[in-house]
């Protein structure tokens, strides 16, 4: 403990929040976002559109499950953009955990895909910060679900 008159503690805090970025960055990154997501949901569609000669069912598959992620994005923008807020963040926490374990799935296929013996020490890099980020939004996901049992009202 200090004697710094505006100095707080963090163990002795119960409930921490996170930093919520203001709107004047929100606005701008959403839109932003938002345009990216636009051109990789026409590049989902030609995907779609198109007749590929060589694997026309796995176009179509990998097009549509592409086309449904750039949809998603784009409403995490939309909420960006409008400033709608939903109890406990941007993501549910069974979105972060979703999220997480694509996290987690990079690193084993760029085992089986020989990207470790190409890329080397950067490639090793790279895996590393996806477990880290496996572990962050797990643990985001858990703090989430603690805080949302909290603040809602018990029922009798």
């Amino acid at each position: 403990m200090t004697d710094e008159p505006g100095f707080m503690d963090i163990s002795e805090t119960e409930d921490v929040r996170e930093i919520e970025l203001p709107r004047w960055v929100q606005v701008p990154v959403g839109i932003v976002l938002s345009l990216f997501t636009l051109l990789c949901g026409f590049a989902s569609a030609y995907l779609l559109f198109v007749p590929n000669k060589r694997a026309p069912i796995l176009a179509f598959v990998v097009g549509f499950i592409l086309l449904l992620g750039c949809a998603w994005v784009l409403e995490k923008c939309f909420r960006l953009i409008t400033g709608r807020k939903t109890r406990g963040g941007l993501m549910s926490p069974r979105a972060l955990r979703i999220v997480s374990f694509f996290l987690l799935i990079f690193p084993v296929v760029g085992l089986f895909s020989g990207y470790y013996r190409e890329m080397g020490a950067v490639a090793i890099y790279q895996a590393v910060m996806y477990l880290f980020g496996f572990f962050g939004l797990r643990a985001l996901a858990r703090k989430r679900e603690t805080n949302s049992v909290k603040t809602e009202p018990t029922e009798q």
